[in-house]
């Protein structure tokens, strides 16, 4: 083999290790993450089929986004309106003003970094979906008189499945 076919093959195989490292916007459908805020754990999860977002630091929140290559785009979140620690309710506003200035993001090795146009970035870790527990069902009584009141009862410990 001459110098020349094997630098050709060499180059090749170069390019090909490096790949295509332009991020795909598809890749963040029905990803999870969690952020430690200074007041409380800030998530955030991207829609499976839709470009729309939730999650929740005091309060639960949901929005959509744009994306396209590396560049992404938050609209304001919609969000409960429950008060928590001062830290944390200050965690939560930080949080929502920031979303609608992030202008690109880097997803690698588990890792979300959102990043604005002055440089100020946040970071998330990749987690799995929680688990949903399960509680027993009971069974409702069809023939109870009109004026009847239902009165909720919590299942014993050991309905709860760990």
């Amino acid at each position: 083999m001459n110098i020349k076919s094997f630098a050709w093959i060499a180059g090749a195989l170069a390019l090909a290790a490096c790949g295509d490292n332009t991020p795909n916007p598809e890749m963040l459908k029905g990803m999870n993450f969690i952020s430690a805020g200074a007041g409380a754990d800030i998530t955030l999860s991207f829609d499976a089929n839709e470009m729309r977002v939730n999650g929740q630091v005091v309060n639960l929140y949901n929005g959509s986004y744009e994306a396209n290559g590396n560049q992404i785009k938050f609209s304001p979140f919609a969000s409960t309106m429950m008060m928590g620690p001062m830290d944390a309710m200050q965690t939560e506003q930080d949080y929502f003003q920031f979303m609608t200035t992030v202008e690109t993001y880097e997803l690698a090795d588990g890792r979300l970094t959102l990043k604005n146009a002055d440089g100020k970035e946040i970071v998330f870790q990749q987690i799995e979906p929680t688990q949903v527990e399960t509680v027993e069902t009971v069974e409702v009584a069809t023939d109870a008189p009109a004026d009847a009141v239902a009165i909720p009862v919590a299942a014993p410990d050991s309905a709860v499945a760990e």
